[in-house]
């Protein structure tokens, strides 16, 4: 049973101490949290407790019970009021219900009609906390989609038009162990700025962005939201911490890109610079600036982070040779960029191998390439040797690694050939694997994931069905209809209009 907070105002004390003493409160599903004797102190315990529920005499001095119960709806609209009068006139009764009064009880009869009375009131508050549940569990999936959707390049219908007025910025907060209540946390802060949240493993990402703001205005708004962020992460995380905040954009198609800056930030405060080892917040600009000559991060041939996830120190070793033999002839390429290259290596280990204590000497200490270089061979082959132990031992649990790539990219042309050759395993082996882990072929497993998506954005948003079957991956608006119909046993007309009427159950 929820449990509900309840306030007790009452002039007269034993009144106060009846209603509190003699009434199975814990059994009702109501747990008292203040008592007041007069109008004033019930304002002022009312605003120290906020308690989802009132039951209050009409007849006080100084305030009357009407009056408190003006200030209580204006102030919080949903919090609900019963009367109490030792009048039987219906004039008290009529203005209490016009004021929001929740029920209006004679003191006379007050105890076997209040119980009655608290039961229905029971019922009404945990019927509205399980709209709220199923609204905020909306809510969550459709951010969740919609970040999705924006780190992917992608610009969903509903933000069309507001993208075309707003600035973005990426924050993305790591921490080791991260405490279960943070994102909660952070979703309740008020910030000068609109947030789109989404937690993976042990990070936060952030996407920070405001309509119609001047740049000026917006990187206000900016720092003020990291002010705050940081504020609150020092209350719930200490300072172990690392925060990367990217620069800021007007154009929303360039999120995939300040998602990475965001990241590379991160990793450089973890592994780039450990002279300042304790700073805990960066912005992307302020240690890349505009100036950079070359970004390794960006050259199209990133093979190399798959000989990093295999071990292939070989491969990986050739490759880092010709790298720095092309900076020793190229002078626009310079040592503080093949330094990020080295950390950008560092990290992906790190990820790789899980292992956050991972020792990666000062970067600053070397001042040639020479020596940069015979270090990173040496660490590139020690490294390889774990990575290599890591993907045998965890070949038979990287199923879910494969689950996990699928539910972030579903809505995109996904073949299984393609993905049984990221992942190194033949074609047949993760088929059956999949279908094993899942309970799904790899098709089917894909179908279905875009129809509950498509399901939820159905009762969510008024989408267009071709927008719908678009969002989700089909470009055929009648073959999507009939694999939804397939699953759902109904078209996705009817399946909008009956969860629509029946609060998106």
């Amino acid at each position: 049973m929820d449990k509900f907070t309840l306030m007790i105002v009452d002039d007269e004390k034993i009144i106060r101490d009846g209603l509190q003493n003699s009434i199975n409160w814990e059994g009702l599903g109501f747990e008292v949290v203040a008592a007041a004797a007069d109008g004033e102190e019930a304002i002022e315990l009312f605003r120290a407790h906020k308690p989802q529920a009132v039951i209050m005499d009409i007849h006080m001095p100084v305030i009357s019970g009407l009056e408190v119960l003006e200030k209580f709806k204006c102030e919080h609209p949903d919090t609900e009021v019963i009367l109490l009068s030792g009048y039987d006139e219906f004039a008290y009764a009529k203005k209490g219900i016009q004021e929001g009064a929740f029920d209006y009880i004679i003191k006379l009869y007050m105890f076997p009609e209040l119980e009655e009375s608290l039961k229905k009131l029971h019922q009404a508050l945990s019927l509205r906390l399980e709209e709220t549940r199923k609204y905020n569990q909306l809510l969550l999936l459709k951010n969740d989609y919609l970040f999705q959707q924006l780190i992917k390049g992608n610009t969903p219908m509903e933000l069309n038009q507001a993208a075309q007025q707003s600035y973005y910025c990426v924050a993305s907060v790591w921490l080791p162990s991260l405490p279960s209540v943070l994102p909660d946390h952070i979703s309740r802060i008020s910030l000068p700025l609109k947030l789109l949240m989404k937690q993976a493993n042990d990070y936060i990402h952030l996407i920070l962005y405001k309509d119609e703001d001047e740049k000026q205005l917006f990187h206000e708004k900016l720092v003020t939201s990291i002010r705050i962020l940081e504020t609150l992460l020092n209350d719930h995380a200490g300072t172990a911490y690392k925060v990367g905040i990217s620069s800021f954009k007007p154009q929303v198609a360039e999120i995939p890109q300040l998602y990475r800056e965001a990241m590379e930030t991160i990793d450089y405060l973890r592994h780039g610079d450990p002279e300042n080892s304790e700073q805990s917040l960066l912005f992307y600009e302020d240690w890349r600036g505009q100036d950079i000559s070359l970004n390794f991060s960006r050259i199209p041939d990133m093979h190399w982070v798959n000989w990093v996830y295999s071990g292939d120190d070989v491969n990986l070793i050739c490759w880092m040779k010709t790298v720095f033999g092309e900076a020793c002839v190229n002078k626009q390429i310079r040592l503080s960029d093949i330094k990020y290259l080295c950390v950008q290596i560092a990290a992906q280990f790190e990820k790789m191998t899980k292992d956050h204590e991972m020792a990666f000497n000062s970067l600053h200490e070397f001042d040639s390439l020479m020596e940069l270089e015979a270090y990173m061979i040496l660490f590139i082959k020690e490294r390889c040797v774990t990575a290599s132990h890591r993907m045998q031992l965890q070949k038979s649990e990287s199923i879910a690694a494969v689950k996990e790539y699928v539910d972030e990219m579903y809505t995109t042309n996904l073949i299984l050939e393609d993905v049984a050759k990221q992942f190194y395993f033949s074609t047949g082996y993760l088929s059956s694997k999949f279908k094993e882990y899942t309970g799904m072929t790899f098709s089917k497993y894909i179908m279905t994931k875009r129809i509950e998506t498509a399901c939820t954005l159905l009762v969510g948003t008024e989408m267009k069905v071709y927008e719908i079957a678009n969002e989700v991956g089909y470009s055929d608006e009648k073959h999507f209809s009939k694999l939804f119909t397939q699953i759902k046993n109904t078209g996705p007309r009817e399946y909008r209009k009956h969860n629509k009427l029946n609060g998106g159950e």
